[in-house]
């Protein structure tokens, strides 16, 4: 162990979604010593949360040869942790707190919900919107002074994942599909299905399933929409739908932040996905009553978790430390056969 690790200089960041919990050690430079997957960290998507987390946060440390007790700061961001001004309560809380205790771990930690990281990473402190959508999904805006705001306090949710593949499967079971469209093969073939009727079948015996089984095997389903937008009509219309309700968030928190146009950024592997944005993009052009403007997420969340980290362990976030932290959350494609991909279009965030 060298003498920087053995003094403490490092934070640790956590970024806790529906299909993936990623742990990274930073050293107070900004440098990586070490990364780390593993299972989901949404109790609501995961039955094993807790264990999911703490598993993971304890293997970043192994790997990189360090000390818990040594670490300066910890930043979680989590799904299901809910913020003191959403709509939803405070449920989950206790639990999604408790997930980030370990032996020796003794620094200042700070559990937040997964979309301010995600806001905090994509726009570097900057105000503005963001649209994190995977597994689950919100849209946060922070303004000028640091208040948040999620569409969600409107009564608005637009959706995730798993909700862009029941549109599909409803718009089949309403006929307004082409047995032509080379998406009704593949969802007839995804429920194991002969026909409409087979679909059907399936659709309503998934309804008595496990509640997070039923969510995984539609969450499974959205990668191949995606990927047929620009051949499959059915796919298009079901895009098009997702993006309209998601401008719609936007539009609601657009006049919150004073910038003008107002940044909106993208992350999470269904938000972030090109057929969605570029769908997004054309549902937000024009619209009122605030301007906005899509912009390139500068951090993932995992950098977000890492940056509030240092900056709790007195760091600033000096072009520097932005600079280093653009390779902090590079790491290898995941083990396609490991827990952590159990839903292939998971992210984070949370919500239904």
């Amino acid at each position: 162990m060298d003498q920087a690790r053995a003094q403490g200089e490092f934070v640790i960041g956590i970024d806790g979604g529906g299909t993936h919990t990623r742990v990274a050690c930073v050293g107070l430079d900004g440098t990586r010593l070490s990364i780390a997957r593993g299972g989901g960290a949404a109790p609501m998507h995961n039955d094993d949360a807790e264990e999911n987390v703490r598993s993971t946060l304890a293997r970043a440390l192994s790997e990189a040869g360090l000390d818990a007790s040594g670490a300066a700061a910890l930043v979680a961001g989590m799904a299901g942790f809910e913020r003191t001004s959403s709509p939803q309560g405070l449920r989950q809380n206790a639990a999604v707190e408790r997930s980030v205790e370990l032996d020796g771990l003794t620094c200042t930690r700070a559990v937040l919900n997964d979309a301010v990281i995600a806001h905090r990473g994509a726009l570097s402190g900057r105000a503005g919107v963001v649209v994190v959508a995977g597994t689950g999904s919100m849209i946060l805006a922070i303004d000028e002074q640091g208040a948040d705001l999620e569409s969600g306090q409107f009564g608005h949710y637009a959706g995730a994942a798993r909700h862009l593949a029941r549109d599909v499967v409803e718009r089949i079971l309403l006929g307004e599909s082409s047995v032509a469209d080379p998406l009704h093969t593949t969802v007839l073939a995804h429920f194991d299905a002969e026909d409409v009727d087979g679909l059907r079948n399936a659709v309503l015996e998934l309804s008595t399933a496990d509640h997070n089984d039923a969510k995984r095997s539609y969450g499974a389903l959205a990668p191949q929409v995606t990927a047929l937008a620009e051949q499959s009509p059915l796919a298009d219309a079901s895009l098009r739908h997702l993006a309209e309700l998601t401008a719609r968030g936007v539009r609601l928190l657009a006049p919150s932040v004073a910038a003008d146009p107002v940044p909106v950024a993208c992350t999470g592997s269904l938000a972030s996905d090109p057929r969605f944005h570029s769908r997004l993009a054309q549902a937000l052009d024009g619209g009122e009553p605030r301007r906005t403007e899509l912009v390139a997420p500068r951090l993932d969340p995992l950098g977000g978790a890492v940056l509030l980290a240092l900056e709790r362990a007195g760091v600033p976030a000096d072009a520097a430390v932005l600079a280093a932290l653009d390779v902090v959350t590079t790491m290898p494609p995941p083990d396609r056969n490991g827990p952590a991909n159990a839903l292939p279009y998971g992210f984070r965030a949370h919500r239904r």
